[in-house]
């Protein structure tokens, strides 16, 4: 009996240790390289996200501190057993607790979702979002962090969930290391996540799912029908291809739009940000005029009194003259820190108008870039 219970425990412990989704995910849904224009991901230019596609990457910065970013890729339809993967460098700034990561399962109405993170400091965690609360999926005694030496502490990291039956097996770098388990989410959208005051950087992004399973009639397959008509898988099959490339047209155009409004976004505001650095400079060059009046009128009553000392010297009356040098060192001494103010002024003023020239040069350059992509207009 206690031989039988070694081998029960063992047994358990293997299979809790080991993957328990064994589905093939074969049939690519989505993936996405950010090399093309047909872009899946939106992009975005607010005050507290950044998301931009630049030099075959998809940028994601959280600016705020406060909550955190999804941004989930276009795909017509909820998901439920199926895979999520992405090629991910988390970028390093001043927040040690920054994180980046997967969305899963994410709900229609924004109640919750599946996330796996990974931080800089090569620890993972999966946690689910629901209600505006979270629970930690993995188990540690630090919110559900885990350390992977498989994690790369510097560089891209690829992350993957696979999801079935309630069962999310999670793989770093192609490698299996984790399995949790929960229902209340079983189907849902995919995207990439930032935490807050976060920023990552994805090169890839892939979605795939169990092949699908549907015999489709070959056209020339006449054994099992009695008729020369095509059959109704046939007539299915034409329509889902009229239909997958109306699709792509669409996701081709929505890329493009969003491209387009982006760039509007920007271009919005580097105007407004032209538009403060030249009320700056206007009231710089009002304080640099009105201290170099101040200067001028301190330089003719320097000379006053210096021609006044000339002449108290030569008097016979010793302390005046003591009382009147310490005066006229004093009024040197002023003299010199409103120098010196003025010309910290005016190496401001400059700097300003230097930026206030390269703003406006990029506004208009922008200008012309949307002329040239949006001609109608």
């Amino acid at each position: 009996m206690r031989y039988l219970l070694h081998i029960l425990v063992f047994t358990l412990s293997n299979l809790a240790m080991g993957q328990n989704v064994l589905t093939k995910f074969e049939e690519v849904v989505a993936n996405e390289d950010f090399s093309n224009s047909n872009f899946i991901f939106s992009q975005k230019f607010n005050a507290n996200e950044l998301f931009v596609i630049e030099n075959g990457a998809y940028r994601m910065q959280r600016r705020s501190e406060d909550y955190y970013s999804i941004s989930y890729a276009r795909i017509d339809e909820p998901l439920e057993q199926h895979s999520v993967s992405a090629k991910i460098e988390l970028i390093k700034n001043k927040n040690k607790n920054a994180s980046c990561g997967i969305v899963m399962h994410s709900q229609l109405d924004g109640s919750g979702a599946i996330v796996l993170e990974m931080n800089c400091k090569r620890r993972f965690r999966v946690r689910k979002l629901f209600n505006e609360q979270e629970k930690w999926l993995t188990v540690s005694d630090d919110e559900g962090w885990i350390k992977s030496k498989l994690l790369n502490k510097k560089g891209v990291n690829k992350l993957e969930l696979r999801a079935a039956k309630g069962y999310y097996d999670i793989y770093i770098n192609d490698t299996y290391v984790y399995t949790v388990f929960d229902l209340q989410f079983s189907t849902g959208r995919a995207g990439l996540f930032v935490n807050g005051n976060s920023e990552c950087s994805t090169s890839q992004f892939t979605v795939m799912r169990e092949k699908n399973k549907i015999q489709v009639k070959e056209p020339g397959d006449t054994a099992s029908s009695g008729s020369d008509e095509p059959s109704f898988q046939d007539v299915i099959l034409i329509f889902k291809t009229k239909i997958d490339q109306q699709q792509e047209q669409i996701a081709q155009l929505q890329g493009e739009l969003d491209k387009c409004k982006s760039m509007l976004t920007y271009d919005t505001a580097l105007v407004s940000q032209s538009a403060q650095l030249r009320s700056e400079n206007a009231r710089m060059t009002v304080l640099l005029d009105s201290i170099s009046k101040e200067l001028n009128k301190a330089k003719k009553r320097l000379e006053y009194l210096e021609s006044f000392k000339e002449d108290v010297e030569a008097a016979s009356n010793g302390d005046l003259v003591l009382n009147l040098t310490n005066i006229l060192a004093q009024l040197k001494t002023d003299n010199k820190n409103l120098e010196k103010e003025i010309t910290s002024l005016k190496a401001n003023n400059a700097e300003l108008k230097r930026e206030n020239e390269v703003l406006l040069r990029e506004v208009e350059r922008l200008r012309k870039l949307q002329e040239l992509q949006d001609p109608g207009e």
